[in-house]
């Protein structure tokens, strides 16, 4: 098994009238699920796709995804899925950087689309989702239904990129970060056998399935052992818990914020939701109190794990068997290993701080034309992720700092890099800081510091207005503050944890 397409392959011919689909009114079978992808290949390949090109999805968490996502890996071709809430400068950038070769996505953001392709030297397939075509779109239904399906699956190498995720890494701009065929198979083996997923579960798909936590626990995970995925376009949770309810559904995969959500929503609490085995909760660590709020009143246990996107995602997970610790990243996956060093690069005690280091099949072979980028995050054959644990005696342990200065919201990573750089290009800012401050809905808000340039006056809605027509909305600060200086250090470079400092004092007091 080194194409991932072969997990379609394998639960069709296992389980062909199974049900693997479920969207609103929509059932769909493996065997039909696989015969639209069959046919979607083929029309993808008609337009020149092979093995070694890329294409874009932007398409919300609906059958057309899963359709385009196995299409493509059936001819050998790298999947760059972009975020449905991303901007045009973030879709732009991704295009470029990726030399996609075409983007697959729904009319809703053909505008966003047409913005982010110009001057774009490649990107010449626009496929649209939508029942007619712009100038210069192809139907993506039209190559579905018009052509037979493609027989042959490409064979690929299992180091050969299977997925390109972007993030910032542990510092900087948006990195995309290669995921090969084995990376994602073994990523998903380790957890279905970790939870033991079987054909009879059903897992609803509330996150999106460009996320990593959608691309591999929810569809890569229960496509692979014949279980079926009831999709849900938005991340609404009142909507996935009304589907727990009448699909029977066994799994549910969230973020923080969801459950945070759900434990204040009066209409999820009037739910039944007992067919749950396990909710599993990855992103940022669950406040104690909302983790037994929730386990407390839908008696469901709660799985608290850790990842990151460099790692396909999922590193480690608590389970059924061991004490359970709110905040707790569990145990590692089988076949991963997982390290705790100080700065000295020596293992830590308990009661100390240490980084997360991480090897194993599921690490990624590299940053996309970032080989100085990659160098730095690896060492002596070890992921360096960033992120930073402090040890307890009992053994478990519990992370203490996501990466250097990165904003974890709702189970988003946001690196403040990204939003500086919006700010800097404004013609009134001189200097700008970007950070994260608690909150309890969503974990941390983003938050901004600026300087303005001599003689400009501004206000807060100025900037927030400028960055949400440029950003991803969960991006843009929330809060904005001015000064007239930023404490700085020997070198001249923002002391940033003393400028956040001063901001809290401020809002405290």
């Amino acid at each position: 098994m080194n194409n991932i397409y072969s997990i379609l392959q394998k639960s069709t011919d296992d389980f062909p009238q199974k049900e693997a689909i479920i969207f609103k009114n929509f059932h769909i079978n493996y065997e039909k699920l696989k015969l639209s992808v069959d046919r979607l290949a083929n029309g993808l390949k008609e337009l020149g796709f092979q093995k070694g090109d890329r294409i874009a999805l932007m398409l919300p968490n609906i059958p057309h995804f899963i359709i385009s996502f196995f299409a493509g890996l059936k001819l050998g071709v790298t999947i760059l899925p972009i975020s449905i809430y991303y901007k045009t400068d973030e879709v732009h950038h991704r295009l470029e950087d990726a030399e996609v070769k075409g983007i697959i996505y729904l009319d809703k953001f053909r505008e966003t689309v047409f913005q982010a392709v110009k001057g774009l030297d490649r990107c010449e397939h626009l496929i649209v989702l939508s029942d007619q075509a712009d100038q210069g779109e192809v139907m993506l239904n039209r190559l579905m239904e018009v052509m037979p399906p493609l027989e042959e699956t490409q064979q690929v190498n299992t180091d050969n990129t299977a997925i390109i995720s972007y993030t910032a890494g542990v510092t900087g701009y948006p990195k995309g970060a290669q995921l090969t065929h084995k990376n994602l198979l073994f990523d998903i083996d380790a957890f279905v056998s970790y939870i033991k997923l079987n054909h009879d579960d059903k897992v609803v798909s509330v996150i999106p399935l460009s996320h990593p936590l959608g691309f591999t626990l929810v569809m890569g995970a229960f496509l692979y052992c014949s279980a079926s995925i009831v999709l849900i376009p938005n991340m609404d949770v009142v909507g996935a818990f009304d589907s727990i309810e009448k699909e029977k559904v066994t799994y549910f995969i969230a973020v923080p914020s969801m459950i945070n959500e759900i434990v204040k929503n009066k209409e999820c609490s009037e739910k039944n939701v007992s067919s749950l085995k396990y909710c599993i909760s990855s992103g940022d660590a669950l406040e104690p109190e909302v983790f037994k709020k929730f386990e407390s009143h839908y008696k469901v246990a709660i799985l608290e794990g850790y990842g990151l996107t460099e790692a396909s995602p999922l590193v480690s997970l608590n389970n059924s068997f061991h004490e359970r610790i709110p905040g707790s990243i569990g145990f590692p996956l089988p076949g991963v290993e997982m390290k705790f060093v100080g700065e000295d690069f020596e293992s830590i005690k308990p009661g100390e701080v240490g980084e997360i280091l991480v090897k194993g099949a599921n690490v990624m072979k590299g940053y996309l034309n970032k080989s100085e980028a990659t160098k730095e995050v690896f060492s002596q054959g070890w992921l360096k992720t960033g992120d930073f644990i402090v040890l307890h005696e009992n053994g478990y342990k519990k992370v203490v700092a996501r990466g250097k200065n990165m904003i974890v919201k709702g189970g988003f990573n946001i690196y403040p890099r990204e939003v500086e750089k919006f700010l800097s290009a404004h013609p009134k800012v001189k200097e700008s800081v970007v950070f994260g401050i608690p909150d309890p809905q969503v974990g941390e808000e983003v938050t901004a510091c600026i300087i303005l340039n001599d003689h400009e006056k501004a206000d807060e809605n100025e900037f927030i207005n400028y960055l949400q027509k440029r950003m991803a909305a969960y991006k843009c600060p929330q809060k904005i503050f001015f000064r007239d200086t930023f404490p700085k250090g020997p070198t001249g470079s923002v002391l940033i944890d003393k400028v956040k400092e001063q901001i809290l004092n401020n809002l405290n007091n």
